[in-house]
């Protein structure tokens, strides 16, 4: 999943296409990055927690 970071003081926006792919991920990992702004801290909460699901 592609997303586009806004500043360096802000966050993310999505920048792909929304799939049932990507409805699965989000469904199985808890978070939404298809219409939510993440913050940066989020995004960095997520990538962790998504390290540790393997």
């Amino acid at each position: 999943m592609n997303v586009t970071l806004l500043s360096k003081d802000s966050g993310y926006i999505p920048s792909y296409k929304r799939t049932k792919i990507t409805d699965k991920l989000h469904s199985s990992f808890g978070f939404r990055t298809d219409y939510e702004f993440i913050r940066k801290s989020t995004m960095r909460t997520i990538i962790k927690e998504t390290k540790q699901k393997k």
